[in-house]
């Protein structure tokens, strides 16, 4: 399963490892968080032969989490990796771009891949910065097509409710993201926090399902 694993509300340090039912623990971590952090992290696990997963909190002390799924492998899956070299796609810093950062409660749109429908989804790493606030980012497919947008004829999509990577004022948190590309092959990056914040996106590969 890919999973984006959240923890928040910790009531000390400590760390959370997912694993498969029926395993053992692993000794290795998936979340690291200090108390009253509220940190996500991208996790790949395998499920047990029940077709569920554990999550083990080590810390001596509760912690609320939440767990978002965002796809899953199959030996009968129709789609294949295609890695990619490294490459930058968006930084609301840079001289380039003339929007500024990323508005408190709005969304920048990216256009990855409106022409090739064999495309399945993407997988990203996105980074914010320069926080003034708190807040957390959404990643989702946008069901506007690229010329609606250059037409002026979208409509606003629904706001998502997931959360990708979470932040605190004058934190840079980074997190992998692996998002569907919907039915338009343009993707969303939502500020769902009350405070401009910048934001960095590069790209690592694609699913293809030529």
């Amino acid at each position: 399963m890919a999973l984006n694993v959240t923890v928040t509300n910790p009531r000390e340090a400590g760390h959370l490892t997912v694993f498969p039912s029926g395993g053992s623990i692993p000794t290795t971590s998936n979340v690291n968080f200090r108390a009253g952090q509220t940190v996500a992290n991208s996790v790949i696990v395998p499920v047990g032969p029940d077709g569920s997963i554990n999550v083990r909190n080590a810390a001596w002390a509760g912690t609320d989490v939440v767990v978002d799924v965002v796809g899953y492998y199959s030996a009968d899956s129709k789609g294949a990796f295609m890695p990619l070299k490294p490459g930058r796609l968006l930084d609301t810093r840079a001289a380039s771009w003339t929007h500024g950062p990323l508005r408190a409660r709005g969304y920048v749109w990216l256009a990855l891949s409106p022409d090739e429908p064999h495309i399945a989804g993407y997988v990203l790493n996105t980074t914010v910065t320069n926080t003034a606030g708190t807040g957390f980012l959404s990643v989702a497919p946008d069901p506007n097509t690229w010329q609606q947008y250059k037409d002026k004829t979208a409509v606003f999509p629904a706001r998502p409710t997931s959360s990708t990577l979470n932040w605190t004022a004058g934190r840079t948190v980074p997190n992998l993201v692996q998002t569907s590309s919907g039915n338009t092959g343009v993707v969303d990056f939502w500020n769902q926090g009350w405070d401009n914040a910048d934001l960095v996106v590069d790209i690592f590969g694609y699913y293809e399902t030529k």
